[in-house]
C-alpha cells in the first residue's frame, strides 16, 4: 500500500497514461447516475466493463482502490483523449472524475478565475458560478478529502501532440482541486501542471 501522496500522484499517472492507450470509445457519464458513498465497485465494472489500469493505496489508515478507463485518437500531430477515473473505499464509490480533450466534450476551465476564490469565505455555489461544473467530485476518504466532513470538487483536464521534431508527444495537464467544508466552504486549493515528453510508440 503507498501514501496519500502516492496515491493521488498514481491518479494522475493513471489518467496520463490515457495519451497512449487506445482503449474503447465512451461517452461522459452523467455524474448524478453516481451515488458517492453508495455506488458499489462491482456496479462500475458492471457499467463499464474491465479496466484499462487499476491501483491501490493508503488514505490515513484507509485502504482505497482506483479503476481508470481511457480513449485516444490520433488526428493530424494531436491525441485526442478521454479519461475516466474512480476510486472506492471498502467498495464504494468515494470520488471520480472525467477529463477529455476531444472538442465535443473538452473539460477546459478558466485558471485565471481560481485567483478570486479566497479560502474560508468562497462557497461551492460561488466557485461553481466561476468555473462550471466540475469533471469530478471525492469525499471522505479519498486523496482528495482525507478529513471526515470535507469534500472535493475536481477540474482537469489534458492535452497531447506530437512535438515539432515529431520524435515525442507531449502532454500538458492541469487538475484543480477546490476541498470544501461541512459548509460548503473552500478550505483548500490546489492547481497542479504537469508537462510531461513520451516517445511515439
Amino acid at each position: 500500500m503507498s501514501s496519500l501522496r502516492s496515491v493521488r500522484s498514481g491518479i494522475l499517472a493513471l489518467v496520463l497514461a490515457g495519451a497512449c492507450l487506445l482503449g474503447a470509445d465512451f461517452s461522459r457519464p452523467d455524474p448524478a447516475s453516481f451515488a458517492l458513498g453508495k455506488t458499489t465497485e462491482e456496479e462500475i465494472r458492471q457499467r463499464f466493463g474491465a479496466p484499462d489500469g487499476e491501483a491501490t493505496g493508503l488514505v490515513g489508515d484507509k485502504s482505497v482502490g482506483v479503476l481508470r478507463y481511457t480513449y485516444s485518437a490520433m488526428a493530424g500531430d494531436l491525441v485526442a483523449a478521454r479519461a475516466m477515473v474512480y476510486m472506492f473505499n471498502a467498495g464504494r464509490l468515494v470520488g471520480f472524475d472525467y477529463s477529455s480533450s476531444f472538442a465535443a466534450d473538452q473539460t477546459t476551465f478558466d485558471e485565471t478565475a481560481v485567483k478570486r476564490i479566497e479560502r474560508g469565505q468562497t462557497t461551492r455555489a460561488e466557485t461553481q458560478a466561476l468555473l462550471g461544473k466540475p469533471t469530478g467530485q471525492f469525499i471522505y476518504p479519498s486523496t482528495y478529502a482525507p478529513v471526515p466532513g470535507r469534500h472535493a470538487d475536481i477540474y482537469s483536464y489534458s492535452r497531447t501532440e506530437r512535438s515539432s521534431a515529431g520524435g515525442t508527444l507531449d502532454q500538458v495537464s492541469r487538475v484543480l482541486a477546490l476541498v470544501f467544508d461541512e459548509r460548503d466552504v473552500v478550505v483548500e486549493t490546489s492547481l497542479v501542471t504537469t508537462s510531461t515528453a513520451r516517445p511515439l510508440p
